[in-house]
């Protein structure tokens, strides 16, 4: 139904105009992301999967037919989940975004396309299919970065993602060409399942034996390192923030900087016989996630900051790819992809009422205008930046549970790493305080519009009320579907015991509730904190007149949220 809804809206778009476009494919993204919710612990918990055959596509030599292939696993059901989510809170949000802009209907088209694209990808059955993905979110990606045609900065910056997108597109074709001469085969299960038989294998390359695996896993790491901005191939990333806002949050969340991490995941049996990609994935794993932190600290662009910050987080992810814990890797990029997306939202809220300036330098006090914005900026950075009692910090803990590698790349890594989790804390720190806490920097024209009748807006926003629902729609859904993975992931892997006995942590936690995981334990405490900041925000202290007031009401605040807490907990 969405691949139908997108394909008349292309054919019939001055048919149904810019409200018949809108409201057509998100009612049928809508029914496509419900209907997949269902099947989260069907999935995951007994490891079903679907293999779907949409009819003949051609034939090529020897007789071999290629089908139209769709493989449903827990690993595409899982990018399938995280696009189909981000992609329908970006795309509600995306019309309020646009409500004053010029060809709105063409770039919810191609965010439409770009969703179904990565739909696409991670749903392939064969490498055929796969490729065709590959090639199309590269493709619908330049036209959601070049969407203002008119600029020669946006131009540019869309030319030099597709080139790097056009080398990583060669690196597949070649694994297409290499795989399809050693198997005769395009499946992806069978070529998973067959690649061991051929560890012995090898191509002379001028004058030189070399393992074809490593040939293979070259080509794979080739691909995935350009489109997940790895070190080296990743300067193609902050230049595609010339992209707008709905369209960074879901290039650089769920779909291109996350398609590099699936072809790793899907074709993970081969670097498990390669010696080669045992190495180079931690080490530029590493290196990437603390030059794209510490680069993070050192600008003043907040769309900038959000890349590098992409960058880092992408380090984290390859890292975890080498650790041979599918769960480990899904959980982070689930945590990075909802919350930077929420993040990405809340700064296009904050540069449209500073009239489309993205310096923080020009910024300051929008805690005043923007205290929604403020809080959901706080409560998706405060994860990001894995801070204590986080979901963030879960998953940090869990790449320190992975790091087992040899002593030389063992002290590599933990250094990088270490970098990478400091810079993290600092640019978020930086955002959050120069953007939302720092005093006034910039012209008075900048808050002049915002007169005091909208001061206390209802929708505590000064942006439109469609905005406001789709970020906390997306921070709300993000919690629910992060502690539904926690709990199926980890309640066969990990006990009390083993966790404290890691950590060394003191007894005390054994006093309460011994029967559930430490995790769980530091989650209370996260859902506390975000309840006592929700109600602080949200209480009268906005609208009183005096200061004094303000310290009473907040008093009142104090025992009306201990109160609610005790209710809480004894109802769980």
């Amino acid at each position: 139904m969405f691949f139908l809804s997108v394909f008349t809206s292309f054919f019939f778009l001055s048919y149904l105009g810019l409200y018949g476009v809108f409201y057509l494919n998100l009612i049928t993204l809508t029914i496509f992301w419900i209907s997949l919710l269902p099947y989260i612990f069907w999935i995951f918990e007994k490891n079903v999967f679907y293999k779907l055959s949409l009819g003949h596509w051609f034939f090529l030599n020897h007789g071999v037919c290629i089908e139209f292939e769709l493989l449903i696993d827990s690993l595409s059901y899982s990018f399938m989940l995280l696009t189909t989510t981000i992609g329908l809170f970006v795309y509600a949000y995306a019309f309020s975004y646009f409500r004053y802009e010029p060809l709105v209907d063409r770039f919810l088209l191609f965010l439409c396309s770009f969703i179904l694209s990565m739909l696409l990808l991670v749903s392939s059955g064969n490498l055929i299919v796969l490729f065709l993905g590959w090639e199309l979110i590269g493709l619908t990606s330049f036209f959601l970065i070049n969407f203002w045609v008119t600029r020669i900065g946006t131009l540019k910056a869309a030319f030099k993602a597709f080139s790097f997108n056009k080398v990583s597109d060669y690196f597949m074709l070649v694994l297409l060409f290499v795989i399809y001469d050693l198997l005769y085969d395009l499946d992806i299960v069978s070529i998973n399942s067959q690649i061991h038989l051929f560890h012995n294998y090898s191509v002379k390359i001028i004058r030189y034996d070399i393992n074809l695996l490593e040939v293979v896993s070259f080509c794979i790491l080739g691909a995935a390192f350009i489109k997940s901005a790895q070190l080296g191939p990743h300067v193609w990333l902050p230049d595609s923030m010339e992209a707008p806002v709905p369209a960074s949050s879901l290039i650089h969340s769920a779909t291109l900087v996350s398609a590099g991490i699936f072809l790793i995941l899907r074709f993970y049996p081969v670097f498990e016989f390669s010696y080669y990609g045992k190495f180079i994935l931690p080490i530029i794993g590493s290196a990437t996630a603390a030059y794209g932190g510490i680069v993070a600290s050192y600008q003043a662009d907040v769309k900038r900051i959000l890349a590098y910050s992409t960058i880092s987080h992408c380090g984290f992810l390859m890292l975890l790819c080498s650790f041979n814990v599918q769960e480990f890797t899904l959980l982070y990029l689930y945590v990075h992809g909802f919350f930077k997306a929420a993040v990405f939202m809340c700064v296009g809220n904050v540069i449209r009422i500073s009239k489309n300036y993205q310096d923080f330098r020009r910024m300051g006090m929008f805690n005043k205008y923007l205290p929604f914005e403020c809080f959901c900026a706080f409560v998706c950075l405060f994860n990001l930046g894995g801070l204590p009692f986080s979901i963030g910090f879960f998953i940090k803990h869990l790449i320190s549970l992975g790091l087992n590698y040899n002593i030389w790349l063992y002290y590599f890594v933990t250094f990088n790493v270490f970098l990478g989790s400091i810079a993290g804390l600092f640019y978020s720190y930086r955002i959050l305080y120069f953007v939302f806490f720092d005093f006034k920097k910039g012209q008075k024209s900048a808050y002049k519009h915002i007169n005091g009748n909208n001061l206390f807006s209802k929708y505590y926003s000064n942006t439109s009320l469609a905005s406001n629902l789709s970020i906390s729609g997306l921070v709300i859904v993000s919690y629910l579907i992060c502690f539904t993975l926690f709990i199926i992931f980890f309640k066969n892997y990990y006990t009390h015991s083993d966790v404290t006995s890691i950590l060394n942590v003191s007894t005390f936690f054994n006093l309460y509730k011994p029967y559930e995981g430490f995790l769980f334990n530091l989650s209370y405490l996260n859902w506390i904190v975000l309840i006592f900041l929700s109600n602080f925000i949200f209480i009268v202290w906005r609208r009183v007149p005096s200061i004094y007031t303000v310290y009473n009401n907040f008093f009142d605040v104090v025992f009306f949220s201990i109160f609610f807490y005790f209710n809480i907990y004894y109802i769980l």
